[in-house]
């Protein structure tokens, strides 16, 4: 647990705890839930959860999707004898509740990390205790402090700590008693297991929180997707139930639903990706090691990958962040003739002359997101179409961003960088305009393209999806 800890600002104080959530929105397998418990029980204080909606990065339907999430925490802290709110002003609320202790989760983009140095600030002067936390990533991110530049070199690295940090709650040792003389906040002795279950917090007022404003505001539900942890759930089972065996199969191909669909679920925080990968060990790895692996591939390893390229590289969404082998390649070839180029309104409309490319935006435009192997082919045809791969990059990030369910995210943006400018690759044989980072032809369909360029195939699916969410409801 340590090394998912830093500390920001002065040492823990007696007093009422606040957990400030913005990227691991759950109760439950999350490490600043069980931080944040252990350190109002060792104090008795109260403990309160905030969401600070307006400084969270999101298009419109992971708000939406964020707002339900919220909705459906409530009622779950409120039988957990927990105070949860939206945060409109951190300042404020710091203040009127007494809160002497704040804890933050942790993200290596540029709007988390200005969010949480204004609330550093704010603990320094006034003498709180704040510490972050990483409860995104199985190995803590800021553990691999030298940047490493190829996947493979991640991967090795990674997998030096892959079973110590997935299996850090198996044997979890509580104290019967904690004072302060033995007790740090980067050396916490647990006082009580806040990982896998949850009890009712013993020093919250219960008639205070079941009475404790949220101020969740009227938003309108997403069409084909649920917020909520037990949506997640499902998810993640039909997954291991139907489709796991089939995954390293058909997880390249658009005309199947072989992958798991449980990005948004993590990119939210809805699920924690430890949690998936322990279950998924548990289930598959004596009877399906092959599949395991292939998951695990992307789960973990292309997932945190794309945490420490954007950890430890700033411009992770331009040019600037690509090595200098491919920047130079693409400089190159910047003024190769091209034989299309589209407006950035034609590539966001789908109106290019590649049916497939059409397909793929349409997909994005209508259900939120692109089939996983597709998106590689949609953002490695925008160097070909744009005048610069600077703009290539810029309307890749923009328009993942703007529609994608999973948007916003360090896998979205090194996704985009790796197919346009060869981050976390190699080199291969040089060609027109792309120069040497690695090509990638259209995927051979049968259905998909005709299933997004068709808009009454279209409507047909789409509605099963709206009437699956229903069902759900």
């Amino acid at each position: 647990m340590k090394d998912r800890l830093t500390v920001l600002a002065n040492s823990p104080i007696k007093g009422n705890v606040l957990y400030i959530s913005m990227r691991d929105l759950r109760l439950l397998n999350n490490h600043c839930i069980h931080y944040a418990y252990n350190l109002s029980y060792h104090y008795q204080s109260q403990m309160f959860i905030g969401v600070p909606i307006k400084d969270i990065k999101c298009n419109d339907v992971q708000y939406s999707l964020i707002l339900e999430n919220i909705e459906d925490l409530r009622k779950e802290s409120i039988k957990q004898n927990l105070y949860l709110t939206i945060l409109d002003n951190v300042n404020t609320f710091v203040k009127t509740n007494k809160i002497k202790n704040i804890i933050l989760d942790w993200s290596p983009l540029r709007e988390h990390i200005a969010f949480c140095n204004n609330i550093k600030d704010l603990c320094t002067k006034d003498k709180l205790f704040c510490i972050q936390i990483d409860s995104h990533n199985i190995v803590p991110c800021k553990i691999l402090d030298v940047y490493k530049r190829t996947s493979s070199s991640v991967k090795i690295q990674l997998f030096k700590h892959f079973f110590e940090y997935l299996n850090e709650y198996d044997d979890l040792q509580l104290e019967k008693s904690v004072n302060d003389s033995n007790f740090t906040s980067k050396n916490m002795k647990f006082i009580i297991n806040a990982w896998d279950t949850l009890e009712p917090h013993k020093f919250n007022d219960k008639k205070k929180v079941s009475s404790f404003k949220c101020n969740i505001p009227k938003y309108e539900p997403a069409k084909y997707y649920q917020g909520t942890y037990s949506a997640g759930l499902k998810v993640m089972d039909d997954f291991f139930n139907n489709k796991f065996h089939i995954y390293n199969e058909c997880r390249n191909n658009p005309d199947v639903d072989g992958l798991s669909n449980l990005s948004p679920y993590i990119h939210l925080g809805i699920l924690s990706p430890q949690k998936i990968i322990k279950l998924a060990y548990e289930k598959f790895y004596k009877k399906d090691k092959d599949n395991l692996d292939g998951y695990v591939a992307e789960i973990f390893i292309w997932r945190e990958t794309s945490e420490h390229f954007c950890y430890h590289n700033k411009d992770y969404d331009n040019i600037m962040g690509a090595l200098e082998w491919a920047r130079d390649s693409l400089h190159e070839h910047a003024k190769d003739e091209r034989e299309h180029l589209y407006t950035k309104e034609e590539l966001e409309f789908g109106k290019t002359n590649d049916s497939f490319w059409n397909a793929a935006e349409n997909q994005l435009l209508k259900l939120n997101k692109i089939h996983g192997y597709v998106r590689m082919y949609w953002a490695k045809q925008l160097v070909k179409w744009t005048k610069t791969p600077e703009e290539a990059v810029k309307i890749g990030i923009e328009l993942n961003d703007k529609y994608s369910i999973d948007g916003n995210d360090p896998n979205g943006y090194t996704g985009v960088m790796w197919c346009i400018c060869g981050t976390m690759d190699r080199g291969y044989k040089d060609r027109d305009i792309t120069g040497k980072i690695r090509p990638l032809n259209a995927p051979k369909t049968k259905h998909y393209e005709k299933l997004w360029n068709d808009e009454k195939e279209t409507e047909k699916y789409l509605k099963t999806k709206l009437i699956n969410r229903t069902e759900n409801n």
